[in-house]
C-alpha cells in the first residue's frame, strides 16, 4: 500500500533586521511493496519424561517465534485444571524474555502429581503472553496431553484379616486387631491408622488412646503385620452390627502420601437392651407383708428393681398409677419415690407402704407401678394376693399385725434392737381369747436372722376385745454375718373365741394366723487400712519424683467386699493409673496393695487412701485412711559452686568407685580359714551328738 509521510521544515527569516519564523510542509508518498509477518509463537519438541502418579514430572518444550517481528516480554503459564497435577515451581508466570524472529527458547518446568490423581490422559493448557514493539499484548494457547499411569512399585496397604472379642458388650474393650499386608513392591513408610470421626460417639465407639492416630513401624513389601486398635464399646451402644471405618495413611521412600480406607462391621452383643434400644428393667423378689392383707389394715410391698443394661439411668422415679379409693391408699402424700441414679447392673430394693381400703375386693388385686428416668420409662403390674375383707362378719375374729417397726433407723448385722408391733382384733363384736404370739426370724435359707435376746420367743395374751389393739416390744439381735437384704420376721398368732367349734379333722380347738413381716438389714462391713508406708529404694522420697505407696487392707467383717478399688488423694497424686484394683476381699481376709505415687509438697505431706467397694447388695461404699510422710526437697544444682570456672554449664561429677577394704588375695585366705574352722567345729559337734546317743542306749540296756 501507499503511506504518506509529512516532512515539516521550520526556520527563521530576517526582514529589516527582525527575525521571523517560517515553515513549510512537504508530503512524500511512500509505497510498501512487502509486509513483514507479525510475531507468532509456536510450541515444539514437547517432552514429558515421567508420567507416573505420585512422581515428579519434567515437562520441556521449545517456544519459537515464527513471525518476522520480535516478541517481547514473553511469559509462560500452565492451567492444570482438575488433572491431579500441580506446579513444581514457585511463580505462576514464568518469564522467558524476548524472542527474535525465527529464534526459539527452551523451557523446562517441573510438575508434581498428587497421590489422588487418577490414571488416564490429562490435558494441560500452556498459555504464552507477549507484546510487540508498540506495546500491543497478545496471547497464544496450546494444549499438551499427558498420559498418567499408576505407580507399579508404590506401596499398597490392604486389610488381610481382623479379629476382635466377639463376646464384647457395651462398656467393654473391643479388642480389635488388624492384620495389614503391604501388597506393593516398595516399603510403606510411617504408616498410620486413623479412626474415622463417623465411628466415634457416645452410642458407638470410644477411643482408648490419646493421640490423633496409631503409628506403626515401616511395613516392607509383602510383609504382614498385626496392629492393635484400642477401642471401647460405648455403654450406650444398642448392640448389633456397628459400622467401624478406619483410614490408613502411609508414604513411600520419596515422601509421596497414599491413603486408603477400611470399613468393618463388628457384632456387639446387646445386654439388657430391647430391640428398640430401651434398657431392660427387671422387677423381682416381690414380697407383701402381711401375706393376707386385711381390709382397713396396713400393707407393705417390697420388690427389687434391677437395671439389666450397661447404661446408668438418671433421675429414676417410682410412682403408683390408677389408684382408687376402694383398693389401696398411699400412706405418704409424695407423688413419687425419687431413686436418683440406678447404675448399670445395680439392684435397688423398693418399699411401698399402703393402707388397704375398707371396700377392697377379696382375693387377687393389682398394684400398678410406674417408673421413669431420663429418656424413657415403663410400668409394671404387681399382683397382691389373698386380700381378706370379712369385717362385720358374725363368725370368727381376725387378728392382724396392724403396725410394726424397729427403734433404730438402720438395722446393722450383729446389732441389738427393740422390735415393736401391734396386734389388732379387726372384728366389731367378737373378742379373741387365750392368745399365743410366736416370733421366728428364720429366713428362706433356714438361718435364724433375728433371735430374741431374753426369754422365750412366745408370749401369752389373755384377751383382745373387738376393735382393740395390743402392743408389745421385744429385744432382738441380728445374726452377725447377715448380708444386706430384707429378711422376714414370721408372727404366728394362735387364739380362741366364744362359740368356737373344734376342727373336724384334728379335733383341736383354736385358730391360727400367720404374718410375714420384713425388715431391711445392712451388713456390718468393717474395712481396715493399716501399715501405710511411702518409700523409695534409691534416693528417698523426693518431691515431684515417683515413690511407692504400700498398705495392708483387712476385711474384718462377716461378708465379702466386692470390687475393692484404692485411690490416693491429698498431697500425693497417682504416678500411672488413677486407681489400684484389689478385686474381691473375702470375710476375714486381707490384701496387700502397692502402687506408685508422686508427692506434690516438700516437708510433711498428708494424704488419704480412699477405698471404694461394693457391699453384697451392690451398693457402693467408701472408706478412707489418712496418712503422712516426710518428703525431701528436689536437689537443685548451684552454678556458682567452685570447680566449674564460673561457667553456666551442667557438669556433674562422676562418683568414684569405692575402694576395697582388703586386698583380694587376703580376703580369699580369710574365707578359706573360716571355712576350715567351720568344718572342724561341725565335726566335733556331730561326734559329741553320736557319743551321747550311744551312752543313752547303754543306759537303757543296763
Amino acid at each position: 500500500g501507499v503511506y504518506p509521510i509529512d516532512l515539516i521544515i521550520t526556520g527563521t527569516s530576517y526582514i529589516m533586521g527582525e527575525p521571523s519564523p517560517v515553515s513549510t510542509t512537504i508530503t512524500v508518498n511512500t509505497q510498501i511493496l512487502e509486509e513483514k509477518k507479525p510475531a507468532q509463537l509456536s510450541l515444539n519438541e514437547v517432552v514429558v519424561d515421567n508420567q507416573t502418579i505420585g512422581k515428579r514430572i519434567n515437562l520441556s518444550f521449545r517456544v519459537k517465534n515464527e513471525g518476522e517481528i520480535t516478541a517481547r516480554n514473553v511469559f509462560v503459564s500452565i492451567d492444570y485444571a482438575e488433572t491431579g497435577m500441580i506446579a513444581g515451581y514457585s511463580t505462576k508466570n514464568v518469564k522467558i524474555d524476548d524472542i527474535a524472529s525465527q529464534k526459539s527458547v527452551f523451557v523446562d518446568l517441573p510438575i508434581s502429581t498428587l497421590p489422588t490423581a487418577t490414571p488416564g490422559i490429562k490435558t494441560l493448557t500452556i498459555n504464552i503472553d507477549y507484546k510487540i514493539q508498540d506495546g500491543t499484548a497478545y496471547k497464544e494457547s496450546r494444549e499438551v496431553y499427558i498420559n498418567l499411569k499408576e505407580n507399579d512399585k508404590a506401596p499398597s496397604l490392604n486389610l488381610n484379616d481382623f479379629t476382635y472379642n466377639v463376646e464384647t458388650k457395651p462398656g467393654n474393650k473391643l479388642g480389635l486387631v488388624l492384620h495389614i499386608e503391604n501388597r506393593g513392591d516398595s516399603s510403606a513408610i510411617n504408616p498410620r491408622i486413623y479412626v474415622d470421626d463417623s465411628s466415634i460417639g457416645t452410642s458407638k465407639f470410644i477411643k482408648d488412646y490419646y493421640t490423633d492416630y496409631i503409628g506403626l513401624k515401616d511395613i516392607k513389601s509383602y510383609q504382614l503385620v498385626k496392629a492393635d486398635v484400642p477401642l471401647v464399646v460405648s455403654k450406650e451402644n444398642k448392640g448389633g452390627l456397628n459400622e467401624l471405618k478406619l483410614n490408613l495413611v502411609y508414604f513411600d521412600a520419596e515422601g509421596v502420601e497414599y491413603k486408603s480406607s477400611i470399613t468393618l462391621y463388628p457384632q456387639i452383643e446387646a445386654e439388657g437392651i430391647t430391640e428398640d434400644g430401651k434398657p431392660i428393667i427387671i422387677v423381682s423378689n416381690v414380697l407383701q407383708s402381711p401375706k393376707q392383707p386385711v381390709a382397713g389394715g396396713s400393707l407393705e410391698v417390697y420388690f427389687d428393681m434391677e437395671n439389666k443394661s450397661t447404661i446408668d439411668l438418671n433421675e429414676f422415679k417410682i410412682s403408683l398409677k390408677n389408684l382408687t379409693g376402694n383398693t389401696f391408699i398411699p400412706v405418704e402424700s409424695e407423688p413419687y419415690q425419687y431413686i436418683g441414679t440406678l447404675k448399670a447392673g445395680a439392684i435397688k430394693r423398693i418399699t411401698i407402704p399402703l393402707t388397704v381400703s375398707d371396700d377392697i375386693p377379696e382375693g387377687l388385686n393389682n398394684l400398678l407401678i410406674d417408673y421413669s428416668y431420663t429418656g424413657g420409662g415403663d410400668s409394671v403390674n404387681i399382683p397382691i394376693l389373698d386380700v381378706q375383707n370379712d369385717l362385720g362378719s358374725a363368725s370368727k375374729p381376725r387378728l392382724i399385725v396392724s403396725k410394726y417397726e424397729a427403734d433404730v433407723d438402720e438395722l446393722r448385722a450383729g446389732s441389738v434392737f427393740n422390735f415393736m408391733f401391734e396386734v389388732t382384733n379387726t372384728h366389731t363384736s367378737v373378742a379373741a381369747k387365750n392368745i399365743i404370739v410366736t416370733l421366728s426370724g428364720k429366713s428362706s435359707s433356714g438361718q435364724e436372722v433375728f433371735t430374741v435376746t431374753q426369754g422365750s420367743n412366745s408370749f401369752f395374751i389373755n384377751k383382745i376385745g373387738p376393735g382393740e389393739t395390743f402392743s408389745e416390744s421385744l429385744e432382738m439381735k441380728i445374726r452377725s454375718d447377715t448380708a444386706t437384704n430384707a429378711y422376714p420376721i414370721n408372727v404366728t398368732i394362735e387364739y380362741e373365741y366364744d362359740g368356737i367349734e373344734p376342727n373336724p379333722q384334728t379335733g383341736k380347738i383354736g385358730e391360727t394366723e400367720e404374718h410375714e413381716l420384713n425388715l431391711q438389714v445392712v451388713e456390718n462391713a468393717r474395712p481396715v487400712v493399716d501399715y501405710v508406708n511411702v518409700y523409695s529404694w534409691d534416693r528417698g522420697v523426693i518431691v515431684g519424683n515417683p515413690a511407692s505407696l504400700t498398705f495392708e487392707f483387712y476385711n474384718m467383717g462377716k461378708s465379702t467386699l466386692n470390687n475393692v478399688v484404692a485411690t490416693v488423694e491429698g498431697d500425693f497424686m497417682p504416678s500411672g493409673s488413677s486407681m489400684y484394683f484389689m478385686g474381691n476381699v473375702m470375710a476375714g481376709g486381707n490384701a496387700y496393695a502397692e502402687f506408685e505415687v508422686i508427692p506434690n509438697v516438700e516437708g510433711m505431706a498428708y494424704g488419704t487412701v480412699k477405698i471404694t467397694y461394693e457391699d453384697s447388695n451392690g451398693e457402693e461404699q467408701i472408706y478412707t485412711k489418712e496418712f503422712e510422710a516426710s518428703v525431701m526437697g528436689e536437689q537443685i544444682w548451684d552454678p556458682g559452686m567452685p570447680g566449674d570456672g564460673g561457667v553456666d554449664v551442667f557438669n556433674p561429677s562422676v562418683p568414684e568407685p569405692k575402694k576395697p577394704i582388703l586386698a583380694t588375695w587376703l580376703f580369699v585366705i580369710i574365707q578359706v580359714i573360716i571355712f576350715i574352722v567351720f568344718l572342724l567345729i561341725s565335726r566335733k559337734v556331730i561326734i559329741n551328738i553320736y557319743k551321747s546317743k550311744l551312752r543313752k542306749k547303754e543306759d537303757e540296756m543296763f
